[in-house]
């Protein structure tokens, strides 16, 4: 077994991002600046009538620059594989297959895309024709054949294991779960007396800006904060919540939310139907670049209006003060689930510009659902108290919500055992305690549909080649990981993209199993093409957040691959908000540079 290197890795992203560890040296600022310098001269001399001679040797100096600065940039994003996980937003094959790992995806970073261009178009045309059919079957079928090109074509993925809810709750509390969407306070209760809600989340939340924030850390908070038109119950419907109703067009394009008429922000302010209104546009903001624009790109000239090639969103009108109507390209069979969805949440923007970037704060941030923002101190707690002006206040039972940021599994669940924290949120309790914890009353698991999976850079030396990819694949046993690293045997092996709650599922009719023998054979045929002799002089770097269960896992996926193959595993490992900030980053340089 070759020696293993766990590098942690401390960030810091201010201007350009600088990976200190494991990186070549960061791009360099003067290069930035010169860059657009010389972009403001070029524009000036070209208004001035500059020779063409010089204008072109200002060009050619800009691309040069240009070209520096990328390759650079590209430079940091040296991982060959990348932990991600994804809960899905509502009860559609595409949220998995097209949402998370399709071409223009903002949440794969393996850039199959770009490598792959053909089966990118290919992908593409499936993904319309899903997206045009409200046949369930029929779609569900078409979604399949783009998994399967992801999956066995490419092998840019490699699933895990897919997602289900496990956490413990206090026994006097009374939990809801959602399959989708996060849990609301409000809808939970508890023994009588009790008023206080806590529990922990991660060592930091990334965002409490309801049209950036995309993580379910975050969301987990804005639930509690702001509603939706709608919002999921427990067998996967919607049900009202800020309106009281929608009506739907015959042809399927035109939907009308009818909101409630008694709803009131914290600050006294009715709600009304332009905030959500202005909830829309400030998502789809071509100035925001928000990663979750490409939801709402269903309505009528939405694309357009997110690229800035529009300057007005017509589509989406609030027909008076409680009621607001937006149409669709074509008729969408799940549309109606987006009404429960976050991309749905209302904004107030006289707020956001008296405040600016300061506008989530305590004190500014205002609420249209049951808490309100007492108290954030990142890294280390928040505090939300009831909104007494809440147009269900009445059935709101807990008073205080109390989120601690703990970003150790260990500790989290010591608190909960020792009765400072009312839930575990996120699963947050080490893989090696499951066992004692399983048959405890306050041990819960409810349907959650998602997959935990590692993304494979196929721009990058080794993982670039399919045999390679085909070979980490084979190698890893992941039962023995459920059942024995995580302790979750009850937990499904994950083939596939699509989880066993969706239509579509198709189980081990797609992917990998493991097999020692093929992942040898693979690896072998990779060297021979490669011209590599032996395998320990293949190194990759394996990048993965802090979190619940997933150092262990990986710790373990390095073990087989080094065991199996004798290549050389390189793990990075940061903290979550600052991972997702890092491959945003590299997927801005689009995989360049490898």
């Amino acid at each position: 077994m070759l020696k293993k290197r766990l590098v942690f890795l401390s960030f810091l992203l201010i201007g350009v991002l600088a990976l200190a560890a494991c990186a070549p040296a960061p791009a360099d600022d003067g290069s930035a600046a010169r860059i657009a310098e010389l972009e403001a001269a070029l524009a000036e001399a070209s208004a001035a009538g500059t020779s063409d001679e010089e204008l072109e040797a200002m060009k050619a100096e800009l691309a040069a620059l240009s070209d520096e600065l990328s390759a650079a940039e590209a430079s940091k994003c040296t991982y060959n594989v990348y932990r991600y996980g994804w809960v899905m937003d509502w009860a559609d094959a595409g949220n998995m297959v097209d949402t998370v790992f399709g071409p223009t995806s903002d949440f794969q970073f393996t850039f199959w895309q770009l490598t792959y261009p053909d089966a990118a178009e290919r992908f593409a045309d499936l993904t319309l024709s899903a997206f045009r059919d409200t046949d369930l079957d029929s779609r569900a079928a078409t979604w399949q054949e783009a998994e399967r090109i992801l999956i066995d074509e490419l092998t840019a993925v490699l699933p895990i294991y897919h997602y289900d809810r496990t956490t413990m709750v206090q026994t006097d509390v009374q939990p809801l779960f959602t399959p989708f969407g996060a849990p609301r306070m409000a809808d939970w209760s508890a023994d009588a007396g009790k008023t206080v809600m806590r529990w922990a989340a991660g060592a930091s939340i990334p965002s409490l800006d309801v049209n950036r924030s995309t993580d379910t850390t975050s969301s987990t908070v804005i639930y509690q904060m702001i509603d939706a038109p709608f919002k999921f119950n427990k067998e996967a419907g919607i049900e009202p919540l800020a309106a009281e109703s929608f009506e739907v067009s015959e042809d399927g394009t035109v939907f009308t939310v009818n909101l409630r008429p008694d709803a009131v922000w914290s600050d006294g302010e009715p709600v009304l139907a332009q905030h959500y209104v202005d909830g829309v546009k400030r998502l789809l903001s071509p100035d925001m670049a928000n990663d979750y624009a490409y939801v709402m790109f269903d309505i009528v000239g939405a694309g357009d209006y997110n690229s800035g090639e529009a300057a007005d969103l017509e589509s989406i009108v609030a027909l008076d003060d409680y009621t607001f109507q937006f149409t669709l390209n074509e008729p969408r069979s799940y549309f109606d689930s987006i009404l429960a969805f976050s991309t749905f949440h209302p904004v107030r923007l006289d707020v956001i510009e008296e405040f600016g970037d300061e506008w989530t704060r305590p004190g500014n941030m205002v609420s249209n659902g049951a808490y309100v923002l007492v108290e954030h101190n990142p890294g280390e707690n928040l505090i939300m108290e009831k909104n007494p002006l809440y147009w269900d206040a009445d059935n709101v039972q807990f008073e205080r919500l109390e989120v601690s940021m703990i970003g150790e599994p260990a500790t989290s669940l010591a608190a909960f055992e020792n009765g400072e924290l009312d839930w575990t949120a996120q699963g947050a309790f080490p893989p090696e305690d499951v066992p004692r914890l399983v048959d405890m009353p306050e041990f819960l698991r409810t349907p959650r549909p998602g997959v935990w999976h590692l993304g494979l850079n196929t721009a990058a030396e080794h993982t670039s080649n399919k045999a390679f990819r085909e070979a980490l694949s084979l190698a890893v046993d992941k039962r023995t990981i459920l059942d024995n690293v995580s302790n979750t045997p009850w937990r499904t092996v994950a083939y596939g993209v699509i989880p066993p709650e969706i239509v579509g599922y198709q189980g081990d009719k797609v992917g990998y199993g493991f097999d020692e023998a093929a992942a040898q054979a693979k690896l072998a045929e990779y060297m021979a093409d490669a011209g590599i002799d032996d395998a320990g002089d293949i190194v990759i770097e394996l990048w993965y957040n802090k979190g619940a269960g997933n150092q262990e896992i990986l710790e373990a996926v390095e073990s087989m691959w080094e065991g199996t193959l004798g290549i050389d595993v390189r793990t990075v490992n940061v903290e979550w908000a600052t991972y997702l900030e890092t491959m945003e980053e590299c997927n801005v340089v689009g995989g360049g540079g490898f």
